[in-house]
């Protein structure tokens, strides 16, 4: 990939300064074809320094020793966005995250990988959670945050993922819309400053913008070529992505719940644990990435993925409101020829009291 060598140059220049620790070194996520690594600094703390085309040799990661704190919380350093933020029983809103420890456990669909933090003084714990599916090329990922304090803590954003990304240009596709101009894809080259995804609807979250994207990396996405990262969120409530440039040009994706009004206190020793972000970074355009998400879902999350699918009939684009026995006896007859198995009476049905033959009339009477 492109994306491959300019976040590897880039990415060592930013933070030359950083060495791996002596004890922890780096834990790598890898798929077939993608890799994910993570340096733990001599400063205790844990950066992303590399995502892109997996390489050949597992040992070449170790040049790669830069990049962005992998999990930046509110109250340090960092003047961007962060991905947790906590405020504690003192009116103390920062927090400090260190490595504590990380295990790679083999699957039956990959390897999942925990990376353990933790803040020294105020006990914050947070767990970093990569399942890596690698015959599909996805990766799922989320966050437990613990309460390891005396008191009661209370956190005000909690995402599930942050991925740092240093390529040339940054082209955001997103699908917003409204009834009957559903899902309609709009692109915008990302620039200094933030561009926020989200909703406020609750239960119909998805009611304006979809809770996806495809971001192209160097070039606007394209179906067949380039590098592009597809995300979503396991998440059916108000969610946010966010995507903000910083001065060095470099960008940070931020997924989750929409931090507004959904401030939690978490009691002494409670952990919470965040939805699943999943994603896939694809050198083939988003053409692959559909294709690898499409497989993951069949093989890991829809029930029966593999099996035989149930077909339906829906009268509403053949009939509309205006409809008798005869014609739907006939669609029935018709659909069952083809093969359908069920067949959905749409709109219209209200019958001669409450007549309906526009969406004017009848629906709720």
């Amino acid at each position: 990939m492109g994306f491959l060598k300019n976040l590897t140059l880039t990415g060592c220049m930013a933070l030359a300064s950083l060495t791996a620790s002596a004890d922890g070194g780096q834990i790598v996520v890898q798929t077939d074809n993608t890799g994910l690594v993570f340096t733990i600094a001599d400063n205790g703390r844990v950066y992303q320094s590399y995502l892109g085309k997996r390489l050949a040799d597992k040992a070449d990661y170790a040049n790669l020793t830069g990049g962005r704190e992998a999990y930046i919380t509110h109250g340090m350093e960092d003047y961007f966005e962060p991905a947790l933020h906590v405020n504690h029983s003192d009116d103390n809103p920062s927090t400090l995250l260190t490595y504590v420890s990380h295990t790679s456990t083999p699957t039956d669909w990959g390897t999942r990988t925990v990376i353990s933090l933790a803040d020294k003084v105020y006990g914050d714990k947070v767990d970093l959670y990569f399942d890596a599916y690698d015959k599909c090329d996805v990766i799922t990922t989320w966050s437990e945050i613990t309460n390891g304090g005396k008191t009661p803590v209370e956190i005000e954003k909690f995402a599930s993922s942050m991925l740092h990304f240093d390529a040339p240009a940054y082209y955001l596709t997103e699908f917003s819309g409204d009834w009957a101009t559903e899902v309609r894809p709009g692109t915008q080259e990302l620039k200094f400053g933030k561009k926020i995804l989200d909703t406020k609807l609750g239960s119909r979250a998805n009611m304006h913008v979809s809770p996806f994207f495809e971001l192209g990396l160097g070039a606007p996405v394209s179906e067949d070529h380039g590098d592009v990262l597809v995300g979503t969120l396991a998440w059916t409530g108000n969610f946010q992505f966010c995507f903000e440039v910083d001065n060095d040009g470099q960008l940070r994706v931020i997924s989750g719940i929409n931090p507004y009004f959904s401030r939690r206190t978490l009691k002494k020793g409670e952990t919470f644990r965040t939805p699943d972000f999943i994603f896939t970074l694809s050198g083939n355009g988003a053409g692959e990435a559909s294709r690898n998400l499409h497989e993951w879902a069949r093989h890991h999350r829809v029930k029966d993925g593999t099996g035989d699918r149930m077909t339906l009939l829906n009268n509403w684009e053949a009939t509309y409101f205006d409809f008798d026995q005869d014609k739907l006896i006939s669609l029935i007859g018709e659909a069952k020829e083809l093969g359908v198995d069920m067949f959905l009476l749409d709109d219209g049905w209200f019958g001669t009291k409450y007549p309906r033959s526009s969406d004017h009339q009848g629906l709720g009477d």
